[in-house]
């Protein structure tokens, strides 16, 4: 009865949030954004490479600085861009939402009204040591990771604002018969100029607390005590604990809390990205704790079920059930894929497994923070897709250094030994219950 009100509880607040409308937008607004960092991530990857290689064949001229340059304005026009496209997917996935209770809405409109806005709160003058007075332009650091979080209220606020306006009397009203494409021109002209006009006034309000921009607000006001408190290893364990006990429940873990991390892991480890790209050294870079999470925490996907495949495939008898879900979770289970493990062993609701199921994912955790921390490991510099098989993506990572190869092998090694004592408790409830079932059989 117990484990029936604490599941019941589990699902209640589980289902809140998975129907929680701006959690669902950020969600999808990053997994939207994934193809451009990584295809950043990648190209600042490469230019360090060309790099490395033109300085040490002393080539200053011709092809090879060229290729450079090329992979650098890759690098730029995505990574360096992604608070743009944060805007623009936020925008885009939040417009949707509304239109569903708001037809007057025009999704389209909406997206550009939504960059517009944030152009508005970004200072058009740059100032540097280098120069003896500002000049107008707009500073990279507004578009890049930096500006994610900016982005992300910019765009929710833009696109709720309209979307109330529209619903009211500041519309210009056009006759019958008006091509739809003019009428949405016009019926948009005054609530978009409301916005706008809103933050224009809100800029001036920062800039008269003595604040350059927003985003120098945002950094200090939220962001920076919001770093401070969840991004250490304690935030961490939390975050785990929470994904593994609503997976054990049948709830998609990584989804629900994603949606709440996200926006505040993410730019970290961007930045780490962006600095390591351009300065080509470890010491200076920061623990992650997304790769903590979803890199050395979860071998094989949520729960590091890679090492109990292996545990099973290894140390279990073959008239064992588990083998036959085991054989087929290994190769999805090298690309991060477990479901089959999860639901076909299963995972969910055995309360045999709870304890590895929670707990192995921190213990991984915790020995990656440490080790990362002490200089043993390098940290993870480099977005990758996490398609590729384990292994392969954590030396991607890894910026291809082996230290988090062989930190993933020495994890998936401890997790086989930590799963293996429940295995064997499981193996023996499958016989037990195999025997009975022969037993009213011969009955």
């Amino acid at each position: 009865m117990k484990l029936d009100k604490l599941q019941n509880n589990m699902i209640k607040i589980a289902s809140k949030i998975e129907a929680n409308i701006i959690l669902q937008v950020i969600k999808n607004a990053f997994v939207a954004a994934i193809p451009f960092t990584v295809v950043g991530s990648f190209s600042n990857l490469i230019k360090m490479q060309l790099e490395a290689l033109a300085k040490h064949l002393n080539v200053t001229s011709g092809f090879l600085p060229k290729l450079i340059d090329l992979f650098g304005s890759i690098g730029q026009a995505t990574l360096g861009m992604v608070a743009i496209v944060i805007v623009l997917a936020v925008s885009y996935n939040y417009a949707k939402e509304l239109k569903k209770i708001n037809d007057k809405i025009n999704v389209i409109l909406v997206v550009l009204l939504a960059f517009a806005s944030y152009m508005v709160m970004v200072p058009n003058l740059v100032s540097s040591p280098d120069i003896k007075q500002d000049i107008t332009g707009y500073a990279n650091n507004f578009f890049s990771f930096e500006g994610m979080f900016t982005g992300l209220i910019t765009s929710f606020l833009s696109v709720y604002l309209y979307s109330k306006l529209a619903k009211s009397k500041f519309t210009i009203k056009m006759p019958p018969g008006v091509p739809p494409n003019v009428f949405n021109s016009f019926f948009s002209l005054i609530p978009i100029s409301i916005v706008l006009l809103l933050f224009g006034i809100v800029r001036i309000l920062i800039e008269t607390l003595g604040y350059t921009s927003l985003l120098e607000l945002i950094n200090q006001v939220i962001i920076t005590p919001l770093t401070d408190v969840g991004t250490g290893l304690p935030a961490i364990i939390i975050v785990i604990i929470l994904m593994q006990v609503l997976w054990f429940f049948g709830l998609h873990g990584f989804n629900i809390v994603w949606g709440v991390v996200s926006a505040f892991w993410l730019p970290l480890f961007l930045k780490n990205v962006s600095e390591f790209a351009e300065h080509h050294d470890f010491s200076q870079i920061s623990i992650a704790p997304n790769t903590m999470t979803n890199v050395y925490a979860m071998i094989g996907g949520s729960g590091a079920t890679f090492g109990l495949i292996l545990a099973i495939l290894l140390f279990t008898p073959k008239n064992y059930s588990g083998r036959s879900v085991a054989k087929l979770g290994f190769i999805p289970g090298l690309f991060g894929i477990n479901e089959p493990i999860i639901f076909g062993l299963p995972i969910v609701l055995n309360p045999i497994f709870f304890i590895p199921w929670v707990f192995v994912p921190v213990i991984n955790a915790v020995i990656a923070y440490v080790v990362t921390k002490i200089g043993w490991v390098v940290p993870l510099v480099v977005l990758n897709s996490g398609n590729e098989p384990i292994f392969v993506s954590t030396w991607i990572l890894g910026a291809f250094h082996l230290s988090p190869v062989v930190l993933t092998l020495a994890l998936v090694i401890l997790d086989i030994f930590l799963y293996l004592p429940f295995i064997k408790m499981n193996q023996k409830l499958d016989m037990a219950t195999a025997g009975a079932s022969d037993a009213k059989t011969e009955k």
